[in-house]
């Protein structure tokens, strides 16, 4: 079947490119998901669990606008990108069984240092591998209904990662003894899916760029220039920093619902809205703007987790059907959340003639992990402010299940609504983009898309 008029990205190569996000989500989601608990399983107290995480982000902080000054600065004979995604088929698989390598038996120190260790190569991997695959989009086409549509598929991949990661670590967790085994059968999945696209991918589209060796002065006249850029992910950052939520699902499923496998009915309940939502995103997205689609959903999920708190966890039907409504907005959310950055990407091109895409994307990839890591920091301190005991099978004092449904529940909706401000000065739309791509690229001149865009954006 020929492409349609104006997409340039191959069928083979939208699947390999989406199923990426298959493999790279696996990793993510074992972390997302199990870390505050593998970390107390082993005897690591919670409080020390949420200052390694916080020790990490220190390193973090560093290494993503670092690799992302590279990524812009080396001008490498097979792509800007593709090279990254080459090294990172390997690098993240491995990582990621490092970080559930670490003995129980070894003492508390031996087990901290070990933690922050593996956790800081993890790290770099993800950012080696998130940056590239991301930026990888604005040079396979310069279509902006092609990249939406792509993006959804990619996205769909990501989310379904997590409902792989909670089917499969509790049931080889049962089947064979011990975290490592569950762990080292997901990253060869990791890798398995993560390999395609650094087979087929090829970068097509080069932008006519005002100004190519750049230093540290223009990036940060860059991004002083991109606030769109700044004001999305500032937005991104005060709503998930407290999204406690993912971080303690596991808790909730063993403690609230009173069975560690439960978290993967959670899971399914909070992802498949996502899934049927990336189904019809290409199409809705014709209609309807995609911020205007984020902006409402943002909305809904503080006001549907509130509602959560006070249905409760006793009468488990009732609560499963609250939980999956109260999905359906924050999954939205979720499954949108890195579609915005491309446009950003554009933005500032047009705006400074610097091409900056890998400096763009490493604010997305250090606001991604800098959310994930401080919501399981705020989870662990917030785990040590209860009371929480460590070491499997410890059994919790009485009112510890009903703190921690409010952890859970409230601390992620009210995140929710603290971003809504910040939103609202966001005034990128899609019509906007397209225009500013075509000029980027050379399609009409900087003097068309300023009357087209109607002075809006000089």
């Amino acid at each position: 079947m020929a492409r349609k008029e104006g997409y340039l990205i191959s069928k083979g190569e939208s699947f390999s490119y989406s199923i990426y996000f298959l493999g790279q989500n696996i990793s993510f989601a074992i972390l997302t998901m199990y870390l505050i608990i593998f970390f107390t399983d082993i005897g690591i107290p919670a409080a020390t669990v949420g200052v390694i995480t916080l020790i990490v982000k220190i390193w973090d902080a560093v290494n993503d606008p670092i690799f992302g000054g590279i990524v812009d600065k080396l001008h490498l004979k097979k792509g800007k990108f593709m090279p990254w995604i080459r090294i990172s088929v390997v690098f993240l698989p491995v990582a990621t069984i490092l970080m559930f390598a670490i003995p129980g038996s070894l003492s508390l120190a031996a087990k901290v240092v070990l933690a922050c260790v593996a956790y800081i190569i993890w790290d770099t991997a993800y950012t080696i591998c998130d940056l590239p695959i991301f930026g990888l989009i604005t040079t396979l086409t310069n279509n902006e209904e092609e990249r939406t549509k792509v993006m959804s598929y990619a996205r769909i991949m990501a989310l379904a990662a997590f409902i792989v990661a909670s089917l499969v670590i509790p049931l080889v967790r049962r089947l064979i003894s011990g975290w490592l085994p569950s762990v080292i059968v997901l990253a060869v999945f990791v890798a398995l899916f993560m390999l395609p696209i650094a087979i087929v991918g090829k970068e097509r589209i080069t932008p006519q760029v005002v100004q190519e060796d750049f230093g540290l002065k223009d990036i940060f006249r860059y991004l002083g220039k991109n606030k769109y850029l700044l004001l999305f992910y500032i937005s991104i950052i005060v709503g998930t920093l407290v999204n406690t939520g993912s971080a303690l699902g596991a808790m909730v499923a063993r403690y609230n619902l009173g069975d560690e496998a439960l978290l993967s009915l959670l899971t399914i309940c909070a992802i498949v809205p996502s899934l049927l939502f990336g189904m019809i995103l290409p199409f809705l997205a014709k209609r309807i703007d995609k911020f205007v689609i984020f902006f409402a959903a943002s909305l809904l999920s503080a006001l549907f987790g509130t509602i959560l708190y006070f249905i409760g966890y006793e009468n488990q039907v009732l609560f499963l059907i609250a939980f999956f409504i109260r999905s359906i907005p924050s999954g939205i959310t979720l499954f949108m959340c890195f579609m915005f950055t491309p446009d950003c990407v554009e933005y500032g091109l047009y705006r400074t003639g610097i091409n900056a895409s890998g400096i763009a994307f490493s604010i997305q990839t250090f606001t991604a992990k800098l959310t994930t890591a401080i919501a399981t920091s705020v989870g662990a301190f917030a785990l040590a402010a209860i009371g929480f005991i460590e070491n499997e099978g410890a059994v919790q004092a009485a009112g510890f299940n009903d703190k921690l449904w409010m952890i859970f529940t409230i601390i992620p909706a009210l995140g929710s609504l603290l971003a809504v401000p910040f939103l609202m000065k966001y005034k990128l739309r899609d019509k906007y983009v397209q225009i500013m791509a075509k000029a980027n690229s050379g399609e009409i001149t900087r003097e068309e898309a300023d009357e087209l865009l109607g002075g809006r954006f000089r």
